[in-house]
């Protein structure tokens, strides 16, 4: 399970990366246009950072065991809540395949997690 949870925290460094130093091509997937400075520094620390720091933490955690199943279930309800969010967006605002695609990535990353804490829980 850890070695998965560990892949999890490896996407979302990934995705941090491109955002950060792809930031163009980045937003433009996601269909954004970085038309001025504001929008840059927003999308940089959103979703540069934010990605970031989930990735860092998942990662990190990983390798304390103390910390693991509260980690698993922090990531699991952060990387739900994402899904569910663009989920609901599709109805509000229609969707393209990029979007479809990042929905998928997202519901499978929050699958993952969700068993994952289920399988450490010791209430189960």
């Amino acid at each position: 399970m850890l070695a998965i949870f560990r892949v999890c925290g490896g996407l979302y460094l990934i995705s941090a990366m491109w955002c950060v130093f792809q930031a163009d091509a980045a937003a433009g997937f996601l269909g954004l246009g970085l038309n001025t400075g504001l929008a840059r520094s927003e999308f940089f620390a959103v979703y540069g950072g934010l990605q970031f720091g989930l990735g860092a933490a998942m990662l990190l955690s990983s390798f304390a065991p103390r910390y693991v199943e509260a980690a698993f279930f922090f990531s699991a309800v952060f990387s739900f809540c994402l899904a569910l969010f663009r989920l609901v967006s599709f109805s509000i605002y229609g969707w393209t395949d990029a979007s479809l695609l990042m929905l998928a990535i997202e519901v499978g990353i929050a699958s993952v997690l969700v068993y994952g804490w289920w399988r450490l829980s010791p209430e189960k």
